[in-house]
């Protein structure tokens, strides 16, 4: 699909949904310089836009349209990376179409490839509970959710030994995130334990890969660990808080025994960073972040 078809497609839909409800056109642009330690500087970007039609009673439809200009010619094929429906019925949730699942809250996993799949929610005795089947697939997936005096408790692909359970909470003003699943391979864990100190938030990350081959995370708080190796175990601190200069970021993550040490300045649309792993050479870089 050229520019020319997706303005149309653009046009097409506003036509259709204005009369009932609202158009919606959101996009994140990153664009990042980095000194290319050893080599050249490079210019890496990747431009994000979603598209929502919302009709009245609360049904809509989606179409994202991902990693736009980032090939390395300049150009890009533009082309819809996720569509799907959201409705209700009879106090049934449904969503159905192209679209990612994410395994917990982040900390091991990142989200899943676009699969064609539908959904049904719905709440049974204060439990939210989702079935789920993948397109053509026999097999149903189901996840629960409970809170009880504080404490959220999410298990996803429930009916499977490889379920995946994220526990929640908030004590004494620390917010308190646990995450596990049990592999053929062995048992990856996770926890994260954040606070607020003097102005300062500070949260501390430990994951223990026992399965490196459903440890996915590349973008998370501690940035990307899906290099873990079996038997380690990842283990950082992130603290920022806000200064004259814009928001200060620094990080430390042991992972596979090496130490990284991450320094970051965001300045309006600009973050500045510095990052330093042992035994490699730092790099620096400029990022340009714009949501609209």
């Amino acid at each position: 699909m050229n520019n020319k078809n997706l303005m149309a497609l653009i046009a097409a839909t506003t036509i259709t949904t204005s009369a009932s409800a609202g158009f919606f056109l959101t996009g994140d642009y990153e664009g990042t310089i980095s000194d290319g330690n050893p080599g050249a500087a490079t210019y890496a970007q990747d431009l994000d836009i979603t598209m929502v039609g919302d009709i009245a009673d609360g049904t809509k439809v989606t179409a994202t349209f991902e990693n736009l200009g980032a090939d390395v010619d300049g150009g890009s094929t533009v082309k819809s990376t996720q569509v799907f429906v959201e409705t209700a019925i009879e106090g049934l949730d449904f969503k159905g179409g192209n679209f990612k699942s994410q395994n917990g809250s982040g900390l091991m996993q990142t989200t899943s490839a676009v699969t064609n799949q539908m959904q049904v929610g719905f709440d049974v005795a204060g439990s939210g509970v989702t079935v789920g089947q993948v397109s053509g697939v026999g097999k149903a997936t189901v996840d629960t959710s409970l809170t009880v005096a504080g404490l959220t408790v999410k298990a996803q692909n429930v009916t499977d030994t490889t379920r995946f359970v994220t526990i929640s909470t908030t004590i004494a003003g620390l917010e308190v995130t646990a995450e596990t699943q049990k592999t053929v391979t062995g048992r990856n864990t996770a926890g994260s334990v954040g606070t607020t100190v003097a102005g300062v938030n500070v949260t501390g990350v430990m994951v223990d890969v026992e399965d490196t081959a459903v440890v996915t995370q590349d973008d998370g708080i501690l940035g990307d660990i899906s290099g873990a190796v079996d038997g380690k175990t990842v283990k950082g601190v992130v603290a920022s808080t806000s200064t004259t200069l814009g928001l200060v970021t620094g990080k430390y993550i042991n992972m596979n025994e090496l130490d990284t040490y991450v320094a970051e300045v965001e300045r309006g649309v600009w973050t500045f960073g510095y990052a330093k792993t042992e035994n490699a050479d730092g790099i620096t870089t400029g990022k340009i972040n714009v949501a609209f």
